[in-house]
């Protein structure tokens, strides 16, 4: 993946997903392709978040005003996480603005 675009793109949940709370955590079915994941607490609470719009930047701000966190370990576990959701087709990442 382009390492800027990445990083300075807007975040969406990908169409298509099927969700379910278990708790704290959060289980989803890619319908397309018949995957099933798992997400705790706080992935659960950044695809929360992404049912709007936003970009890293924005979601390491809302991240660390939620959690004790640090913002340089939000950013870059954040960045790693968004990483993965987008490899597995539970994300996309656009260049346009954030509502």
């Amino acid at each position: 993946m382009e390492g800027k675009r990445f990083r300075n793109g807007v975040f969406q949940r990908a169409e298509g997903l099927l969700a379910a709370e278990a708790g704290e955590d959060l289980l989803m079915m890619n319908v397309e392709l018949g995957r099933y994941f798992n997400l705790n607490s706080v992935g659960a609470r950044i695809f929360a978040l992404l049912e709007q719009p936003m970009t890293q930047q924005a979601l390491v701000a809302a991240l660390t005003n939620e959690y004790e966190v640090s913002e340089q370990v939000a950013f870059d576990e954040l960045e790693t996480f968004l990483g993965v959701l987008y490899e597995r087709g539970l994300v996309t990442v656009s260049d346009g603005p954030a509502n």
